[in-house]
């Protein structure tokens, strides 16, 4: 059991765990009352991106439950920042909501739409949900108690991500996963090949420059299919950088995969192997200072590749040598 404390306030995380993830649930049962319906409400915000009525359902399940659970602890959710209602999270300790990440995809009826929450202590994700509602599936995970678990609510699952990996062991080419729809994959081949300057074909920047045919492309996708395949290894690499503003994603977009990849035992970085910074940027407002960096997330196994002793290859034999 782990407890974390914010203003003399003592909290258990398994606790607020298990009680994030029934409100995933509950938000994600608001959210397929309105995609079955006649009427989605789609509307366009001021910054140019889509909200539906069952964005605002979603929320309205999560912050005051969120509000009960943790009175104390401020809430940043994209729906209220959308509105101009940012709080104070200088403290280092809040949650972070997606109430609909994937709204695209919820017009277009695709299935391809998650719930994500996560608490940030201290500056870092420690709790992160993510619950796909049109599957039925929810990712739940503590770093501080090691825990990452995925379940499948229609068959009835329950997956434990720490467990040994049952993925095969790949050839030495490395899976990546790139959201081609809001990463500017061109910028992300470009860093990640200079990058590989320098050190040998079995570095992660290298083999994603030279194995393009094992890049898992992935068209308006949000987390679910991003950062979970990373912390299932699934995929061994997650880079993005945005296409659209050349930075990383807003901390809610990032923050519940985090935490996942984190409690997996993966990692997730800048391009510059540096923790990413959940702080506001003082150079700027609104919604635009609650960016992070361009990121990379790494999966478990792979840093575990990474970390053995490259064996050297033996030389030629030159024509005509000994045998």
């Amino acid at each position: 059991m782990t407890k974390i404390t914010y203003e003399n306030h003592e909290y258990d995380t398994r606790v607020l765990l298990l009680a994030g993830a029934e409100t995933v649930r509950t938000a994600g049962t608001a959210i397929m009352d309105v995609y079955v319906s006649a009427d989605i409400g789609a509307e366009i915000k001021s910054d140019n991106t889509p909200v539906t009525k069952a964005d605002k359902a979603s929320e309205d399940v999560i912050l005051p439950a969120l509000k009960q659970l943790t009175p104390n602890i401020p809430i940043l959710s994209e729906e209220q920042v959308a509105i101009g209602n940012i709080p104070d999270i200088s403290g280092g300790t809040f949650w972070t909501v997606d109430p609909l990440d994937g709204t695209k995809d919820f017009i277009n009826q695709t299935g391809g739409f998650a719930v994500l929450v996560s608490l940030i202590h201290e500056g870092e994700p420690i709790l992160g949900l993510v619950y796909h509602p049109a599957q039925g599936t929810l990712y739940a995970a503590s770093v501080t108690d090691n825990i990452a678990l995925k379940r499948n609510d229609f068959a009835d699952t329950v997956e434990d991500l720490n467990a040994p990996s049952s993925q095969p062991p790949t050839d030495g080419t490395v899976r990546a996963v790139v959201n081609k729809s809001s990463g500017d994959v061109e910028k992300i081949t470009e860093f990640l090949e200079k990058q590989s300057k320098g050190t040998d074909n079995g570095t992660i920047e290298n083999q994603f420059k030279i194995n393009k045919h094992d890049v898992i492309a992935v068209t308006d996708r949000g987390a679910q299919f991003v950062f979970c395949p990373v912390a299932e290894g699934k995929a061994d690499l997650y880079a993005h950088i945005s296409k659209s503003k050349g930075d990383g994603a807003p901390f809610w977009d990032v923050a519940a995969g985090h935490a996942l990849v984190t409690a997996t035992g993966g990692k997730v970085t800048d391009f510059d192997g540096k923790p990413l910074k959940y702080t506001p940027n003082p150079h700027e407002t609104g919604a635009r200072a609650l960016r992070l960096a361009p990121h990379v997330a790494v999966s478990r196994d792979q840093l575990a590749r990474d970390a053995k002793p490259k064996t050297p290859k033996p030389p030629k034999k030159r024509p005509g040598g000994p045998a």
